[in-house]
């Protein structure tokens, strides 16, 4: 299957997700709440191109591609769009990068300072407060503040994570009940260092 990429011609399997068929071409899609082999749903909107066919913009991460595709990866608007995507996640992210041990692992860190995102267009910095943090099961460990609802951890264990609250409420937590059950390789798909082993 043919598709047209930044103007650029691109065969394709056709059974795959666009994030996967691009960066299987080199293509640089950024994304938080996608993993490899992983289930998830689509929540952080980094991953977004645009359907050239009807000036759209789509997540890659869920979307199959179709014979003929145009798609733009790398627009300046479409930059913008995953800028401004980072910047709401960093609105709600209540940890502090200066004293945060996860920071060579925080993939929203990382992406932040590669795309010249502003930490405060929406939200000022937290204040510097006590980390708070969770045990969760053998060397297992939970920090909420730095938790971004990705979805990863709650789609990916079973009777494990779940989400608590609506809208700009809600938060991932951990029944009591269900901590027996958490494979520890869960933190592997943390993209924030949320989920970290001791």
């Amino acid at each position: 299957m043919k598709i047209f990429v930044d103007n650029k011609e691109l065969e394709v399997s056709g059974r795959r997700v666009l994030i996967e068929e691009l960066r299987e071409a080199g293509y640089d899609i950024p994304s938080l709440c996608y993993a490899p082999n992983a289930k998830h749903h689509t929540s952080c909107m980094i991953c977004m191109v645009r359907n050239e066919a009807n000036n759209q913009m789509i997540p890659s991460c869920s979307t199959i591609p179709v014979e003929g595709m145009r798609i733009d990866t790398s627009s300046d608007d479409v930059i913008a769009l995953r800028r401004t995507a980072i910047e709401l996640l960093l609105s709600e992210h209540k940890a502090r990068c200066g004293g945060c041990e996860s920071k060579a692992k925080c993939r929203l860190r990382d992406l932040a300072l590669r795309m010249k995102a502003k930490w405060t267009r929406f939200a000022p910095l937290p204040p510097v407060e006590p980390v708070v943090r969770e045990h969760v099961t053998g060397r297992l460990w939970f920090e909420p503040a730095k938790c971004i609802r990705c979805g990863l951890c709650v789609y990916n264990s079973v009777d494990g994570f779940t989400f608590k609250g609506r809208g700009f409420g809600m938060q991932v937590v951990i029944p009591e009940l269900s901590k027996k059950n958490i494979d520890e390789r869960i933190a592997e798909l943390c993209p924030t260092g949320a989920l970290y082993m001791v």
